[in-house]
């Protein structure tokens, strides 16, 4: 009786020891993963607060790169402390530049967690370096300009978004006063003198 449990626990672990090597064989690297329609949160390595959150259609993950289909970036504000605030914006598309700054106010009414929107058709995303950039159509949206362009690298660490060609950049300078940047400029004018 001993003897068949011992050649039962030697077969299950040879069967167990063989399960693995199964599985690595179908993935080929053992590291890619895909996702659809899904929302990444990336947090600061100094602080823990919510930076960013990616949206998008399709995600494949080699290493330390993410490979992203229609991916939509919402870069937040830096007073943003509850996450429970943030409102979902998965699906939203960019408005067109010819939108009147009315438009423009309208669309930002229900996003007050967020600073920024970018918008590409495809991207990649170096989880090591924390770079965001694509060679595809890009929409850069905030409360105060609308770009669009080709190409574009982002890095929220640095704070730092470039547009490399074919931009278009349309300023809606009423937007500016009613968030308080001329007055704050005001002060800081008058503290100098």
């Amino acid at each position: 009786m001993v003897r068949s449990h011992e050649k039962i626990f030697w077969l299950v672990l040879l069967i167990a020891g063989l399960l693995p090597t199964g599985y690595g064989a179908d993935d080929m690297s053992g590291s890619a993963a895909s996702m659809k329609n899904f929302a990444l949160p990336e947090y600061s390595k100094d602080n823990g607060r919510l930076q960013f959150i990616i949206y998008g259609a399709t995600a494949r993950n080699l290493g330390a790169m993410i490979l992203l289909s229609q991916p939509m970036i919402d870069i937040m504000k830096n007073d943003v402390t509850n996450i429970q605030s943030i409102v979902s914006l998965a699906g939203l598309q960019p408005y067109p530049l010819m939108w009147t700054a009315g438009q423009v106010a309208d669309f930002w009414k229900d996003k007050q967690h967020s600073q920024a929107l970018i918008f590409a058709d495809s991207a990649e995303y170096d989880k090591n370096l924390r770079l965001l950039r694509g060679d595809s159509k890009v929409h850069f949206r905030t409360p105060e300009l609308s770009v669009d362009g080709v190409g574009f690298d982002a890095d929220q660490d640095r704070k730092f978004v470039h547009i490399r060609s074919k931009v278009k950049v349309i300023l809606y300078p009423d937007a500016r006063k009613r968030s308080g940047g001329r007055k704050k400029q005001n002060n800081l004018q008058k503290e100098k003198k």
